[in-house]
């Protein structure tokens, strides 16, 4: 087979069932989450927070060890440790960048695969806070319901 190069990693393709209703799971992150930004994908390799992106999906793909994304309702709890928010953030933009960070999707340039969630449609309770801190890290507690 031919091995294709792409300039990004689309996700890993599951070999595991998907998680049960009550299952739960935490994912920690080192500095701050990815946000939604209506001018420019999150999703895009030239956005300036693409890091957090790959960062985020990295660890969601830990977190899910080898199991199918869910498609049934989820509650996210998140909980933003930090300093400060990036210049007009907010907590909801935060929010909204991981969603677009753990569901999937696909553009003009590129295809990623789901991870937790199929879409952010399937987000039924956010619960996200932001507490003052000397360095920034972010704490995502996912509930499949």
């Amino acid at each position: 087979m031919n091995q294709v190069n792409l300039s990004y990693d689309p996700g890993v393709v599951p070999n595991k069932p998907s998680p049960s209703p009550g299952d739960t799971f935490t994912i920690e992150v080192e500095g701050l989450p990815p946000y939604k930004d209506t001018s420019r994908s999150i999703r895009n390799i030239n956005h300036p927070r693409y890091d957090a992106f790959i960062t985020l999906r990295r660890a969601a793909i830990g977190a899910m060890d080898g199991r199918a994304y869910y498609t049934g309702a989820v509650a996210l709890d998140l909980t933003v440790y930090a300093p400060d928010l990036h210049k007009n953030r907010n907590i909801a933009d935060y929010a909204a960048g991981i969603e677009d960070t753990i569901d999937g999707s696909s553009g003009v340039t590129f295809t990623y695969l789901p991870i937790i969630i199929q879409d952010d449609c399937q987000v039924a309770n956010w619960t996200m806070r932001y507490i003052k801190a000397a360095e920034a890290r972010y704490c995502l507690v996912v509930t499949f319901l």
